[in-house]
Formats: C-alpha cells, sequence, structure tokens
C-alpha cells in the first residue's frame, strides 16, 4: 500500500516518479501493489497535470513520465493530512485485495514528533501529528481484524525517531524510518519491489533490510541510464551520483519487538542521569550528532542520535549507574536495528533519533501556551518513556516517579489505547515553574585588545581576549559593516574559532577548551567579505555564511533566504547548505519559524531562484538593536553549483567580534571597532 501525498510544491514531481518506479516491476500474482496518489495544483505538469487524487492497481509499465497502471477511482481533490484519508485507504486496499501480509509504505514531508504530511488543499494547514498516525494504525488494524503490518515505511524525513518507533511499534512488527532528512529522490522502489517479487516469503524484517541496503545506491534514477541524466542533469556516473546523495543520508530498518525493552533501557537511562551533574548532560547534548531542524532557525536543533548522546555521556562521566545505562541503551539499540546505514557527513549515526531540545525550545514544547505539544504529540510514548519525565527534571528539577512509565503500551496487547492524558500530564512543569537550563554560559569575556583601529585592505588585525569559566561549547568571530546614514550594521561574517585541542566521538569533531577554566583566544581578521557565485562574477551576490557544524578540515556553511520556483512563482523559507567552498544541499522549509514545520531538499531546475536573506542589526524601533532580515541579491540555477568566493572588504568601520557559545545555545559577545581604509 502505497499512500503518497503528493500535494506539494516540491514533492510532487518525486512522488509521481516513485509511483512510475513500482511500475518498473508491476503487480504479480503474489505481491498486489496498490496506490493513492494525490496530486499538487500548479508544480509538476506530466501526465496530464492532473491534480485530484487517484487509485491505482500498479501494473508493469517502463515509462517514468505516465502512469500506465489500473485507474481504480478518482476521488477528486481529498485531504491527504487527515489521517482519517489514510484510513480509508488502507481499509479499502485490504479489503480489496486480501494478503497474508500488509506493507504500508506513507510518503511525503516528515518531521519526527511533530508529524508531517501536510496538504494544504482542500483545508489549508492540514497535517499528521505523530499521535495522528498512530491512532490511524490502531484504527485500521481494529476495523479489518488483520493481526499487525508487517511493515511500515516512512519514506519521510526525519522519522527515525525512537518516539515514532514506539507509536508504530504495537501496529507493525517492522519499521523503517530515517534520522536525517531524505534526498528527493526518496526510495528505490524498483529494486524493493524486484527484491520482494524475487522473495515474496521474506518477512517484514528481511523487506527492511532491502530497503535500507538498495536506498540511493540502487535507485532506479540512479542505475539506469537516461533517468540518471534527467535526474543529475548531465552525463555523471550511478556510483558519483549515489555517493554524493548517500554522504548526507540516513536511513534504519527497525524490529518493533524489542522497541518494549529499548525503552525499559531508556528509562534506566533517565533514572541514572539525575544522579550526575546536569551540566555534564546539557554538553553530550550539546555536541551529539544533530539533524536538520524542525522548529525554525530561533532555536537549536534538537532531534539528536541516541546512541552518539550515550556515548558522550559515557565519556563525560564516570558515573558507574550511567555507564550500565549507557552499554544498556547500546545493546537494546543492537536489537532493535535489523538494518542501518549512513553517510560520511553524519558520522555520529546509529539508527534512532530522541528529542532532547534546549531551554527555550523546552520551554515552548512543554507548554499548553503553545500548539506543539510534546507529550500529546507522542502519547503512547509519554506512557512507556520515563524521557519526557526528565527532561522536565533536567530543567525545572522536578523529581519522577521511575515506576510511572507504563512499557506495555508499546506490544500489540495495547495497540487500541488511544488515552494517554495521564502520562500526559506526569510529564508537563508545573504552572510558574521557573525554566533553569544548566547548561547556560558560566562565562565571562574579556573585554577585546585589537593590534590596530585602522587597516589598509591588505593589512591584518589581531583580536586577543580571555573566556573565563566553564560551560562553554563553541567559540565564533564575527564581523559587521556600519552604515553611517542610518546606523545599521550589516552582518557580514561568522565562522568557529578552534581549539588547540580536539575530541571526536563517533566520527564527529568537537573542541576541547581544557579544564583550566581559561580560554586565551586570538584571531587574526584580514579585511574580507565573501560572495555567493555561479562561475560568472558579474552574477556574484554577497551573503552571510552561517557556521553551522564544526569540522577539522571545513566547516558546514549555511545561508538563509527565499527559493522561488520559475515555473509557478510560488516561494518558501529555504536554506543552501555549503561545505568548504561548495554548495552541497538546498532546502525547503514547508513551516515557518512560529511553528513546527518540514525540510525537504529540493533539487533546482535552470531559473529557479534564491533570494539571500541579509542580517542587520537596527534601532529604529528599539534603542538597544534588533535584527532584521531583508531580501539581498537573488541568484538564478543553471547548470553550475554556487560556490563561496572572497572579494576585498569595503572600506569603512567594521565592528569585530569574538562570542562564546554555552550548551544551552546562548552566545556572549565582547566587540571592537576598526576601520579599513581605502
Amino acid at each position: 500500500m502505497l499512500y503518497q501525498n503528493a500535494d506539494d510544491e516540491i514533492l510532487e514531481e518525486d512522488i509521481f516518479i516513485d509511483l512510475n518506479e513500482a511500475e518498473v516491476v508491476g503487480s504479480t500474482d503474489n505481491v498486489t501493489i496498490v496506490s493513492q496518489i494525490d496530486r499538487y495544483e500548479g508544480a509538476y505538469d506530466g501526465d496530464g497535470d492532473w491534480v485530484s487524487t487517484k487509485r491505482y492497481f500498479v501494473t508493469q509499465d517502463d515509462d517514468l513520465e505516465t502512469v500506465a497502471s489500473e485507474e481504480l477511482e478518482d476521488l477528486g481533490e481529498l485531504d491527504s493530512g487527515d489521517s482519517a484519508t489514510l484510513v480509508e485507504f488502507a481499509k479499502w486496499a485490504i479489503a480489496t485485495y486480501p494478503a497474508d501480509n500488509y506493507v504500508l509504505i506513507l510518503s511525503d514531508h516528515g518531521a519526527g514528533w511533530t508529524g508531517g504530511w501536510n496538504d494544504n488543499a482542500p483545508v489549508e494547514g492540514s497535517s499528521f501529528k505523530m499521535q495522528d498516525i498512530d491512532d490511524a494504525l490502531g484504527q485500521i488494524i481494529a476495523d479489518t481484524g488483520i493481526e499487525a503490518f508487517e511493515l511500515v515505511g516512512f519514506d519521510a524525513c526525519l522519522m527515525g525517531q525512537l518516539e515514532v518507533m514506539s507509536g508504530v511499534a504495537p501496529h507493525a512488527r517492522y519499521a523503517v524510518g530515517s534520522e536525517e532528512t531524505e534526498p528527493s529522490l526518496g526510495w528505490a522502489y524498483a529494486s524493493v519491489l524486484t527484491a520482494l517479487n524475487e522473495n515474496p516469503a521474506m518477512n517484514g524484517g528481511e523487506l527492511g533490510k532491502v530497503i535500507v541496503d538498495s536506498y540511493l545506491s540502487q535507485d532506479f534514477r540512479i542505475t539506469d541510464d537516461n533517468a540518471r541524466s534527467a535526474f543529475a542533469g548531465g552525463d555523471f556516473s550511478a556510483e558519483s551520483v549515489a555517493a554524493e546523495l548517500i554522504k548526507g543520508s540516513t536511513l534504519t530498518a527497525v524490529d518493533l519487538s524489542a522497541m518494549q525493552n529499548l525503552n525499559a533501557a531508556v528509562n534506566d537511562l533517565a533514572i541514572s542521569l539525575m544522579e550526575i551533574d546536569q551540566s555534564v548532560v546539557a554538553e553530550s547534548r550539546a555536541y551529539a550528532q544533530t539533524y536538520e531542524n524542525t522548529f525554525g532557525e530561533d532555536f537549536q536543533a534538537s532531534f539528536i542520535d541516541l546512541g552518539h548522546f550515550v556515548d558522550l555521556l559515557a565519556s563525560n562521566t564516570d558515573n558507574a549507574n550511567v555507564a550500565q545505562a549507557v552499554e544498556g541503551v547500546k545493546n537494546a539499540m543492537s536489537a532493535a536495528t535489523v538494518a542501518e546505514k549512513h553517510g560520511d557527513e553524519r558520522p555520529g549515526s546509529s539508527g534512532f533519533t530522541i528529542y532532547f531540545p534546549n531551554s527555550d525550545l523546552y520551554g515552548v514544547t512543554f507548554s499548553p501556551d503553545y500548539n506543539l505539544q510534546y507529550s500529546s504529540f507522542i502519547g503512547r510514548f509519554a506512557a512507556a518513556s520515563l524521557w519526557d519525565d526528565f527532561l522536565t527534571y533536567h530543567y525545572t528539577g522536578a523529581a519522577f516517579d521511575p515506576a510511572s512509565a507504563d512499557l506495555s503500551v508499546v506490544t500489540p496487547a495495547q495497540a487500541a489505547q488511544t488515552d494517554f492524558s495521564e502520562a500526559v500530564t506526569e510529564a508537563a512543569p508545573e504552572q510558574g515553574v521557573e525554566v533553569v537550563a544548566p547548561g547556560s554560559g558560566k562565562f565571562t569575556i574579556a573585554p577585546l585588545e585589537v593590534s590596530a583601529s585602522e587597516i589598509g585592505p591588505d593589512g591584518t588585525v589581531t583580536l586577543s581576549t580571555e573566556i573565563s569559566g566553564s560551560n562553554v561549547a563553541y567559540v565564533y568571530y564575527y564581523v559587521s559593516y556600519y552604515f553611517e546614514d542610518d546606523g545599521s550594521y550589516l552582518t557580514a561574517d561568522q565562522g568557529y574559532l578552534g581549539a588547540e585541542e580536539v575530541k571526536e566521538i563517533g566520527g564527529v569533531y568537537y573542541p576541547d577548551w581544557g579544564d583550566s577554566g581559561v580560554i586565551p583566544i586570538t584571531f587574526d581578521w584580514e579585511p574580507t567579505l565573501y560572495y555567493m557565485s555561479d562561475g560568472n562574477k558579474a552574477n556574484d551576490q554577497f551573503a552571510f555564511f552561517e557556521p553551522t557544524v564544526y569540522g577539522t578540515e571545513a566547516d558546514t556553511y549555511t545561508v538563509r533566504g527565499t527559493y522561488t520556483f520559475a515555473d509557478s512563482g510560488n516561494k518558501m523559507d529555504a536554506e543552501i547548505d555549503f561545505y568548504g567552498e561548495t554548495m552541497q544541499t538546498v532546502w525547503g522549509f514547508t513551516g515557518d519559524d512560529d511553528s513546527a514545520g518540514a525540510w525537504h531538499e529540493i533539487n533546482p531546475n535552470p531559473g529557479d531562484t534564491f533570494t539571500i536573506t541579509e542580517e542587520w542589526l537596527e534601532f529604529t524601533n528599539n534603542p538597544d538593536g534588533e535584527f532584521v532580515d531583508y531580501d539581498g541579491g537573488t541568484m538564478t540555477f543553471g547548470d553550475k553549483p554556487f560556490t563561496i568566493v572572497p572579494y576585498y572588504a569595503y572600506s569603512g568601520n567594521y565592528t569585530l567580534g569574538i562570542g562564546a557559545e554555552d550548551f544551552d545555545g546562548n552566545t556572549v559577545w565582547e566587540f571592537a571597532e576598526v576601520t579599513v581604509t581605502e
């Protein structure tokens, strides 16, 4: 059963092609494939540009541009973000095509515990919460009488999460999900279905392993020469295209019968963590492998790798109970993992993420004042787990009852349970309680010493200072350009300052500032600004490249902006990631800064544009200053990836800064003024 919510400008073409990839194999006497696909009005115009929701009995066909399968019904414009639509599809498919085993694949944007499957037509803002998916699966099983799904697959971003898998556990034997965002082409349907047809007796674990093993490397749009040329936009080898996509990708197949033990192990970890200094826990959270942020730029990334997090804990404390709990979590994860793969750019990936917000985001997602209720969005996990209770302890000091977890709710015997209100209430902080961040900065920065207040365009100025105290996570330099006409400052540059020593766990690097409590900092600035280039100097545009991933050989930088689709003129918030000097990935965001949303990779088409967001510090409306975003230059996508190119800095007045970020994501700055002469 392919539940394909393609009612989205970014994903419509890719999900439509996924259906065509399934047609490359088609249904057989032993394997029946059915699809319900909901298309978008105004994006991909292939196959007659129909925009309704249709059901298909998938039959064999080699054409990737036209659906040749048997159209069973045109349902008109359905709300694919309403879980009732999912329930009706699965009930229809199970009743119409009885089988020994049932596999349900859900395709669209995913966003971890917050859900996904957005559909703005016919209902603006419609989407699944994770609890909606849990409830829908339970209703399908109850109404059809099947014992369980053999496999539930999330061909969507960020769904390889402990909270998600716990919600699915009572309803299926196996599941597949990705810790990170998925590349736009999704799963290798032709390869997966070929293997299934060759061995229709395989169980969900074996099928899950095929899905993971074939992911990206065996995708038809990569292995087929014509399809690869169309997808990659040139004559590239299958190996090179797959290698590029796999770099930042992850996928995990999970044995859901092991989720009870994994939750029990995480509960033991939560209990043990109450015995140690919570700043140690905050440090481990700050340096853990993270994945794309679903909560907007005002918050730190909060989906962290569970295995990498516990490895950091083991490294940062010698508490025997924590060490024992860490081993328990790692053993339970191993037992739950059928297959796992990740690329070199996500080295700390172990198969499962877990939600660990900083203090600000904790205040949002545990407050009744916002529509982002963590515990209520994943009620089954909240009932089985002590993790949400531990988060409240970590940020408020409120103790929890170790006996309050009910591990039975993640078993098939409790699949019909939908009321988890008691567990949600238990994890909520008391009204009016103060949220305290154990990872907050306990340090000061000495005033900057500047080697010169005025330099030429070829000169160098040295900044020196000391950071005294603890809880230092990262140190940055900062550059802004002063506009005398209105007294505003343009953010021009920022980057990491490395420590003399670097630590590494699980392939993830982070600075080691030592134990002395005093960190001497020296930074040499050569007057330089950075531009985004398409290879034609006449088109170069200034951009603020913000550091996002600390590295040893090269850091990762992100440029914020607005993506515009040439065909439709539609716009969305977007980012471009650069590794070193070269563009890596373009991301589109389906939400906004005030709510959770879903990130998904965009494959730019020639003519699409990216308008760079410039960040300005202004004092017009706030005498203390406030950062305001404005549109900057616009870049047009063509046949070459964008790169970072350096330019001599304009003459004028600059503010240079040194900042220290704490484990909670707060940064303290010291600044100095420098003039660059002509």
